[in-house]
């Protein structure tokens, strides 16, 4: 019968890290300058499409026109608003009429082929914006009368609910004459944003208005100081990305020079969940790629970019598999086995062990990354914007994305702390280096996620990467797998409660208890295959749960 006796070191850490959650959360909740959360989507995507397609047939006699909805976010606005400290001044001016986040909707007429890109207020189902892509605009010499379009566009201006009369025309040349296109500029002239002045662009053909669009002219400074965020981040990541393509030949040279300790089928099987759900991530992100690629997105180019990024995950596969294959075999040459075989007899307790050990870390690194984002955003003024390129919102089945967890675990496990650690202790001859080094690598990935400063990214995932390095040491590569995957099953979990849904809920549940159920799952097939043991031998202990 096993005996069960629990971890009491780990135990403190996940009450620690629950007390930091929920002490940090109640924080959240009493700061007088908490931005109001992002309102959910109250309508889907169905009605957002029926009310633009309705508005459009409506305005431009348009007949059975085909859609297709992308979830869409102003993040320069919403990062202005959110450094200068007045996102809550704009919710209550213009939060309810231009939200931040909203769908946008590509309306084609198969007929004609005119395209607009309609803009819905996923609350409301109103329309926000729209503008018939310049591809489809028929050429003429006979631009639209300034003093024509001048009267249009300040009827519209009405009936989209503005004074005209708080609005100037901006002295801009911006008319194509050879397509017959005009564009009318107008800024309102009372209730700035900070700096933010609200701008509106009125597009025309050659008799008619075809585009109606609110924005915020944003300072020059802001954007030159977000362009040289962005640098950053983009110089940062290919740094990260440099010294793994380095960390992958020193791979490749330890498997030649140790080939007869290696052993080359380790990492096949982990490699391969590692391309079939990456691989399957890229086309459940459909949307994601027509959303970046801006109005003349077709289906062709899209296809082309999921290709195109296929091929990237499969690069990625075999440096994963290089990592597996060294890393084992690099620790195993120093007498130190850090990643047990199914042949192994302890294999089952171990990733049981692993998995109870994983859900204990991951309650407690969250607490600590939790603590680290309050004190950024209070001591560094650290804030975050929305990412339609990640958002659930924008994927064909969004219940199957926090399969991704697994992915980020076995590979960034895999190399940077299987692989990693080895190489730089080999170096180093210093655990704690061995561990920081491959750790900040691993954080420099991490930068170009939409949170500002860049630098407070860098620290706090660096932060995260020693802990998980010292779990690696600790406890071994399965236990650093499962604490990594149950940290991202319980976030990506959980994002899946925002889509409102009960059936999205359930899901998000299951794949916060889904680490827990491989762990099981696996131990007892391991236990079944395994042969009883030897007479007189002591039976194991379950040292975690």
């Amino acid at each position: 019968m096993l005996r069960l006796k629990i971890n009491r070191f780990l135990l403190l850490l996940a009450c620690t890290g629950m007390v930091l959650y929920t002490g940090i959360s109640v924080l959240y909740g009493l700061r007088a300058d908490e931005p109001p959360p992002a309102e959910n989507p109250a309508i889907t995507k169905q009605q957002a499409a029926d009310s633009a397609a309705g508005f459009i047939s409506q305005r431009y006699e348009l007949h059975n026109p085909q859609t297709y909805v992308v979830y869409q976010s102003k993040k320069e606005r919403s990062g202005y608003f959110q450094k200068e400290h007045v996102l809550e001044d704009y919710t209550k001016q213009y939060g309810e009429k231009f939200p931040i986040d909203y769908y946008q909707v590509s309306v084609k007429d198969p007929t004609t082929l005119r395209q607009f890109e309609v803009d819905v207020n996923y609350i409301n189902s109103a329309i926000i914006g729209w503008h018939e892509n310049s591809t489809t605009l028929k050429s003429t010499s006979s631009p639209i009368s300034k003093q024509k379009a001048d009267t249009l566009a300040k009827l519209e201006l009405r009936q989209m609910g503005f004074d005209p009369q708080d609005f100037t025309l901006k002295d801009t040349n911006n008319e194509d004459v050879s397509k017959g296109q005009t564009t009318l500029q107008y800024e309102k002239l009372t209730n700035p944003i900070g700096e933010a002045k609200l701008q509106v662009l009125v597009n025309f053909d050659q008799t008619t208005l075809t585009g109606f669009n609110v924005s915020f002219q944003l300072p020059s400074s802001h954007l030159a100081w977000l362009t040289q965020q962005d640098d950053s981040a983009s110089l940062m990541t290919w740094v990260s990305m440099g010294f793994t393509f380095l960390m992958t030949i020193a791979a490749i040279v330890f498997a030649i020079i140790y080939r007869k300790q290696m052993k080359f089928s380790r990492g096949i099987l982990l490699t391969t969940i590692y391309l079939a759900i990456y691989i399957g991530n890229n086309v459940n992100m459909y949307p994601a790629f027509r959303a970046m690629g801006g109005d003349a997105n077709s289906e062709l180019a899209t296809w082309v970019a999921i290709i195109f990024m296929s091929v990237i995950t499969v690069l990625l596969g075999i440096s994963l598999y290089l990592s597996l294959v060294a890393g084992v075999g690099l620790w195993n040459t120093i007498g130190q086995r850090k990643w047990p075989t199914w042949q192994d007899r302890m294999f089952g307790h171990e990733v049981f062990y692993g998995m109870g050990r994983g859900y204990l870390l991951a309650i407690f690194i969250l607490g600590v990354q939790q603590v680290l984002f309050y004190a950024g955003e209070v001591n560094f003024d650290v804030w975050s914007v929305n990412d339609p390129t990640d958002s659930v919102l924008n994927m064909v089945e969004p219940r199957v994305f926090p399969l991704m967890a697994w992915v980020a675990a076995i590979s960034e496990e895999a190399t940077f702390r299987l692989l990693g650690i080895i190489l730089f202790k080999k170096l180093f001859r210093n655990n704690f280096i061995a561990i920081l080094i491959p750790s900040v690598i691993w954080a420099a990935s991490h930068t170009q996620y939409p949170i500002y400063p860049v630098y407070t990214r860098l620290i706090e995932v660096t932060v995260i990467g020693i802990i998980l390095g010292y779990v690696f040491l600790k406890f071994g590569f399965i236990t650093a797998i499962f604490a990594h995957a149950c940290m991202d099953s319980i976030l990506m979990g959980l994002s899946l409660f925002s889509l409102g849904h009960v059936s999205d809920a359930l899901a998000g549940v299951v794949y916060i208890v889904l680490p827990g159920l491989i762990g099981l799952g696996l131990a007892w097939l391991h236990g079944k295959r395994r042969k009883p043991p030897n007479l007189g031998e002591p039976p194991p202990r379950l040292e975690v749960l």
